[in-house]
């Protein structure tokens, strides 16, 4: 079955949670009404139910049909830790206008410093980038992203303000596959201050990510550092 039908499927009703056409608590249309209207087999439209119940946004009911347990919560900006999401895409979910000012753009060697702290080979080539992200013309997150040279090829400052990840799999193939991930909270410092307007705020949401391709290579670490404002999760746990 191809993947990107049943996902396809699953990114557009999951869309319609999120903003409301379906509301809490009510009915997902029938599997026949659903597999009507995308044209596909019930198999296909069960996959992507089955991935929006993992995620906590249904919940089938034997006998019933699906319900919608996904309540929105108070905060406007909501990210998704489960996913591997761009910054594009987590503002277009948000239904926010995002744009991005590249601060810096070099390519360098890795050191066993670098090596240490970051997971890749010593003597490996590499693409730093500094970004200063924007949701709605707010400056709100600044990216440090180190990306491997070879899986990156070609890459240039005005892709990094574009999308990245755009670039890697619509133009390079590169398939992202997955992504690990550590989240803290440190006091700001001095080039938090100046890139983001932190107001009443003195400290920052820090997530370092590692991400790998299908072949299982590290091609991007990218330590994040967002405003308060915008940094809401909402993880799903089952017992």
């Amino acid at each position: 079955m191809p993947k990107a039908i049943y996902e396809g499927i699953y990114r557009e009703i999951r869309s319609r949670i999120i903003n409301g056409t379906y509301a809490f608590q009510e009915m997902l249309p029938t599997e026949a009404e659903l597999t009507a209207e995308f044209g596909c087999t019930r198999n296909t439209v069960r996959r992507a139910l089955s991935m929006l119940a993992d995620g906590m946004f249904v919940q089938p009911i034997h006998g019933k049909g699906v319900r919608v347990i996904w309540l929105k919560g108070e905060t406007d900006m909501l990210g998704a830790l489960e996913e591997v999401e761009s910054f594009g895409e987590f503002a277009k979910r948000n239904n926010a206008v995002a744009s991005t000012d590249v601060k810096s753009f070099e390519h360098l060697v890795c050191t066993e410093q670098l090596s240490r702290r970051l997971g890749f080979r010593v003597g490996e080539e590499l693409i730093r980038v500094v970004r200063v992200r924007s949701l709605n013309g707010n400056a709100r997150q600044v990216d440090h992203g180190y990306f491997l040279a070879s899986i990156a090829k070609g890459l240039t400052p005005e892709i990094a303000a574009d999308s990245i990840f755009g670039y890697l799999e619509h133009k390079r193939g590169v398939k992202v596959i997955a992504s690990r991930r550590t989240v803290s909270v440190e006091l700001a410092n001095d080039e938090d201050c100046s890139y983001l307007d932190l107001g009443k705020y003195n400290c920052v949401a820090v997530m370092e990510s590692q991400s790998y391709t299908s072949d299982g290579i590290l091609f991007e670490v990218t330590h994040t550092r967002t405003h308060p404002e915008i940094f809401h999760y909402r993880v799903n746990s089952k017992r």
